[in-house]
Formats: structure tokens, sequence, C-alpha cells
């Protein structure tokens, strides 16, 4: 496994998953009452890969997706099948096959424990959001915006270029140090400098539309 830590979070980089074929980082959140899992790859098997990080599953609180593409989502199959709930935007379940799955609304509670906080960020696709730490200046971004200053493709289906450039508007707005992207390197610095570029190359790439 190719593993980073920092903070509160262990990352498991997306290279972990090549078998597969395309995946996501893996972010984990340790806190008092256990661990909390942001995007879960596209292997079908995450949890094995959770067990060998030394993470009991019944220690696991849940899981939370940033959208419902199939390579940030599979891995919570295995999770869903071992009791584990995972939470997403009911406005993606389209693009899954497995249930249950409940509302990421109704994990909202479970989040506020630990200091994060739901941004919906439609655009990638409809139900896509970021989860965001004040404190720590700190967001899980999924698909919005990468930390090279590439923002998510809006050109599946569900994707929209106003929508995408609304929500990277939105998070230009906020205090980001630290971006913890779906794909690629993380960076723990000047985080919002890079999401105004990514800003500015949305206007121009999709000005358009």
């Amino acid at each position: 496994m190719i593993v980073s830590k920092f903070g509160r979070y262990t990352i498991i980089h997306e290279e972990t998953f090549e078998e597969v074929g395309l995946s996501s980082n893996v972010y984990i959140l340790k806190s008092n009452n256990g661990y909390i899992v942001f995007d879960t790859s596209g292997h079908k098997e995450l949890l094995k890969f959770l067990i060998n990080l030394g993470i009991e599953k019944d220690k696991i609180i849940g899981a939370f997706l940033t959208h419902g593409h199939f390579d940030h989502s599979n891995g919570a199959i295995s999770l869903i099948r071992n009791n584990i709930k995972c939470y997403m935007s009911y406005e993606d379940l389209y693009l899954i096959n497995f249930n249950p799955v409940f509302d990421i609304e109704d994990g909202k509670r479970i989040l506020e424990e630990v200091g994060l906080e739901i941004i919906k960020t439609p655009g990638h696709t409809p139900g896509s959001v970021c989860f965001y730490s004040e404190s720590e200046a700190l967001l899980i971004s999924g698909d919005t915006v990468f930390s090279d200053g590439c923002f998510g493709r809006t050109d599946l289906p569900g994707g929209s270029n106003t929508a995408l450039k609304n929500s990277l508007r939105l998070l230009s707005s906020l205090n980001i140090k630290v971006l913890f992207p779906g794909h690629g390197d993380y960076i723990i610095e000047n985080a919002s400098k890079i999401i105004s570029y990514a800003l500015s190359n949305a206007e121009y790439m999709l000005s358009n539309y």
C-alpha cells in the first residue's frame, strides 16, 4: 500500500488500487470514537486494505462519498456488506448499483462531532459534495478541484459547467490551506490559491457554456 499521514488523517493513495484500474484516494480520519472514511476507492474489497492498516471494522463509524462515480464508491460495497453505514448525496443515487446507502444529510451530526461540514459542490455530478474543516482550513474535495489547479470534468451524464463554476466560486471564498483531492497529490499549504487558479481556468475553459 502507498500510505501517507497528515494530522488526524491517514491517506491511502489511489495507486494502491491500480489492479482495478481507475480509483480514488481514500482519506481516513481518526477520532476519539473511531474512524471515518472519505471516499472508498474503486476496489470492491476496500475493507481488507483498512484492516491491513490495523483498523478494526467495528471501529469504523461510517464512510462518506464525495460523489457516486465508481472509482470513488465501489469500495463501499465491502463496507455495507459488513454493516458499516455509507453516506452520499441522493442526487447521485443513479450512479451506483448497490444499497443501502444513507443520504449525506443523515450523517451531518457525525461530521459535526469531528469538526467537518458538508459543502454542496455540484458540477462534476449533481450530488458532488466537499467536506470542510474551518478550524483546520482543510478541504476534502473529491473531483471538484485538484491540487494542480484542474477541476472535475463536466462532460459526463449529470455534469454542468455552470454549476461547477459556481461551486469553485464558493470554495474560493473559504480559507483553505490543506487540500485533499480525489486524485493526485494532496497539498498542505496555500490551497486557496490553487482553488482560485482552478476557478480562473474554469471560467476561461468553460466560458462558452
